[in-house]
């Protein structure tokens, strides 16, 4: 067993797990508040700040070499989410991703629309969206949890989603219990009414592959420091939702994706983290 999954070897990447506290080794516990991160996403970082940063748009070397590393970053994120790496934008973190993408999908909601969020979501994955409901005067329906079996309880699937709703927000796998729920039954659901569906994937993108066309999700949320990397979201979004995004943004920002969300200068150092932490994930094999 050691031979196909080498925990020594494993650990010994992570320089955090050689910490001492009190005499003994440290035990890191709070998953959902974030992975340690490899050693190999570690020197990327350092290696982008010692050479120099630089802002994109710039004719100089350390400008191109930051627009080479964001290009590099999004197509081993491609990789990773099963998706184009023109579909993937980055953002402080899920959260604020989340808050972007829902105040900018709202703008099209209307009177008598509705939206379906789960009641087993981290909330960031819930209030996000009854906030811009809220604003819009849109209706919130839940999908129930089954508190004997910490699963979803779908049974009235086909009623909460239904003709009048236009989004459904649902976590692939709880932060909390680790349930991880039957997105590509929902997604079935929001093809049959014509309805989007929100994808948080921050918990399960480090235990999981994903493929946003196996599950059917128009937009996928993560972040890579959940995933051994350093503290930036990421926001996956289907090609034709995304240019339909009515975002808001300054008057000098693309009016295209993935640029039309990335809301200033973005946090190059993490994301120098991007290749090594994919790299890694890739390395463990299936």
């Amino acid at each position: 067993m050691n031979d196909i999954y080498p925990i020594q070897e494993i650990r010994s990447l992570f320089p955090a797990l050689c910490r001492l506290h009190n005499g003994n080794k440290a035990v890191y516990l709070d998953g959902p508040g974030g992975s340690q991160v490899v050693a190999t996403a570690i020197t990327a970082m350092t290696n982008y700040m010692r050479r120099g940063v630089a802002n994109t748009h710039g004719k100089f070397p350390s400008s191109e070499e930051t627009e080479a590393l964001i290009e590099s970053a999004k197509a081993a994120l491609g990789d990773l989410l099963a998706c184009a790496p023109n579909e993937i934008a980055f953002g402080a973190n899920a959260t604020s991703n989340m808050f972007a993408v829902s105040r900018a999908l709202s703008r099209s909601w209307n009177p008598g629309d509705e939206i379906v969020v789960s009641e087993m979501d981290h909330h960031s994955h819930i209030d996000t969206w009854i906030l811009s409901a809220r604003d819009r005067g849109i209706v919130v329906r839940h999908l129930p949890v089954d508190p004997k079996a910490l699963t979803l309880d779908l049974s009235d699937l086909d009623a909460i989603v239904n003709a009048k709703t236009r989004l459904v927000a649902v976590g692939y796998a709880s932060n909390a219990v680790g349930t991880i729920n039957d997105v590509a039954r929902i997604s079935r659901r929001c093809r049959e009414v014509g309805a989007l569906l929100s994808v948080d994937a921050v918990h399960i993108a480090p235990h999981k592959a994903i493929d946003m066309d196996a599950i059917g999700a128009d937009m996928l949320f993560c972040s890579v420091y959940k995933f051994f990397g350093g503290h930036i979201g990421i926001a996956a979004i289907r090609k034709n939702v995304f240019e339909a995004l009515d975002t808001y943004r300054l008057h000098p920002a693309p009016s295209t994706a993935p640029g039309k969300l990335e809301t200033g200068t973005q946090s190059h150092e993490a994301i120098a983290s991007i290749v090594p932490a994919v790299d890694f994930i890739a390395g463990l094999g299936t």
